[in-house]
């Protein structure tokens, strides 16, 4: 279903401009895992400043369903939405800095899988939330997608932390790695949340 003309058109606006940050914080952090460790640091605060322009982007769209009568969505599931968008991007920052504080010596092979699953997450929620004015199958097809992909990722994210354990000779690094690795799963997960909002919107919707 499509909304009409009206007040509504702000908020999806909003909401598309907030759903960039997913983007590029997914494209900041890819960046950090390829380059030297002496390159980290000015990229994590690349990722910083995203996250920070993230922040000021919910609070503006908080702010609209605050000051807003007529919403093309329940209030609730509007404030959910933001939240978790809000949710992801600081999971992404978070993994950027456990790379930067925590300096592990080397990364797995699977956290380039890990962080490709995140821009492919990111692109079709910023695809997804950039056009929700018209709820359609495609819409529907956007959760679908994004739970196959979360599915993926836990397998890696299992198959990495299964060899971590079993060839590890320095229990240190091993944390340290595995802080890395958990905190990207964490974002994934969230993607997968964000998925499960916009489907319960999709459903009252439809």
């Amino acid at each position: 279903m499509a909304f009409k003309k009206s007040k509504s058109d702000g908020l999806f606006e909003l909401l598309a401009d907030q759903s960039q940050y997913l983007v590029q914080a997914a494209d900041i952090l890819t960046k950090i895992i390829g380059a030297d460790p002496q390159s980290r640091s000015a990229l994590n605060d690349e990722l910083h400043k995203v996250e920070h322009r993230a922040d000021e982007a919910c609070h503006t769209v908080l702010r609209k369903v605050n000051q807003s009568f007529v919403l093309p969505f329940d209030r609730e599931d509007l404030y959910e939405l933001a939240s978790v968008v809000d949710d992801c991007i600081d999971l992404m920052d978070e993994a950027g800095d456990n790379i930067v504080l925590y300096k592990p010596g080397m990364l797995p092979d699977g956290v380039n899988t890990q962080v490709e699953i995140l821009r492919n997450c990111a692109a079709l929620s910023h695809d997804t939330l950039g056009q929700l004015s018209v709820i359609n199958e495609k819409t529907r097809d956007f959760w679908i997608e994004i739970n196959q992909l979360e599915n993926q990722g836990d397998q890696v994210y299992r198959k990495m932390v299964s060899s971590l354990f079993e060839n590890a000779t320095d229990a240190l690094e091993v944390m340290k790695v595995k802080l890395v690795l958990d905190v990207i799963e964490d974002a994934i997960d969230a993607f997968e949340k964000l998925s499960g909002t916009i489907e319960s919107i999709a459903i009252k919707e439809s």
